[in-house]
């Protein structure tokens, strides 16, 4: 998905919105940005850490004039708070103009379904898991019937518990996030910002095998890894297509039933991201 160019202080554009399940690269952008060209599956205009606390105003503006052109993913600021309820305020002037909020600094299902309750009907929530308390809070976060996603705000989080930017350190909160993704029945969760542009693909691929299906991004030059990372590989589909091709006719050990689920649900996640 692309955008057109926007000159300086235009109106940003937005792509049009991909499937929230399968979205793999979900584009953090200020809404004051002049080029939002991207690659990514999703372009989000942040109104939280995208805009200074002195513009914010402004940038609920440029987002507004930018949803009359397609809709818009917003990033919102905190249930409760002041620019949390003046976001909210912005979302319900959109209407269905809205594609859908990425709720920064979600404590808890209280906080979903205050959003919920403020937004149009059915407005997709992605729900940021940013602190400790949240991650403990994440079942219910993830179980509430209006979220989508949840999304793992790493840098928030490691300021709240310590922790380093470390993948040993990070992969228990990461595994918690995926089970209760799981147990909801929701679609995997978003990681972090993928970091340095060199490092995308190998960020994804270690997020894919702790169960996450996307991630947030800051560049958009880091996109194209991030896809690489997060796409099925050819050979991949392929190895998966010819065991489901080839069940065998005798007896087969207690693992056969599982492996085939997952060759299904690869060769299904390959065939839907072809249709992006």
């Amino acid at each position: 998905m692309s955008l057109a160019h926007t000159p300086a202080g235009a109106a940003p554009a937005a792509p049009a919105p991909a499937r929230v399940d399968l979205a793999r690269t979900w584009m953090l952008r200020s809404p004051l940005a002049g080029g939002l060209d991207t690659a990514a599956d999703v372009l989000v205009l942040d109104l939280e850490d995208g805009l200074p606390a002195g513009r914010k105003a402004e940038g609920r503006d440029r987002a507004r004039r930018a949803a009359a052109d397609a809709p818009v993913w917003l990033r919102i600021s905190a249930a409760g708070t002041r620019d949390g309820q003046a976001d909210l305020a912005l979302g319900r002037e959109l209407d269905r103009s809205l594609a859908g909020v990425v709720l920064a600094m979600c404590a808890g299902p209280a906080d979903v379904a205050h959003v919920a309750a403020a937004l149009p009907a059915g407005t997709p929530i992605v729900a940021m898991v940013e602190s400790a308390a949240a991650l403990l809070a994440a079942p219910a976060i993830a179980a509430h019937p209006a979220t989508r996603r949840l999304a793992f705000g790493t840098g928030d989080f490691r300021r709240d518990t310590g922790m380093a930017a470390d993948r040993l350190a990070l992969s228990w909160p990461r595994a918690q996030l995926v089970v209760a993704s799981a147990a909801a029945g929701i679609a995997g969760p978003i990681d972090g910002p993928c970091g340095p542009v060199d490092q995308a693909r190998e960020a994804a691929v270690h997020a894919v095998a702790m169960g996450f299906t996307g991630t947030l991004a800051l560049q958009d030059a880091a996109v194209a890894g991030a896809h690489a990372g997060f796409t099925p590989a050819p050979d991949e589909v392929e190895s998966a297509r010819a065991l489901l091709s080839s069940t065998p006719d005798g007896p087969v050990d207690g693992s056969y039933a599982p492996t085939l689920a997952r060759a299904r649900a690869l060769v299904a996640r390959a065939e839907a991201l072809a249709s992006l």
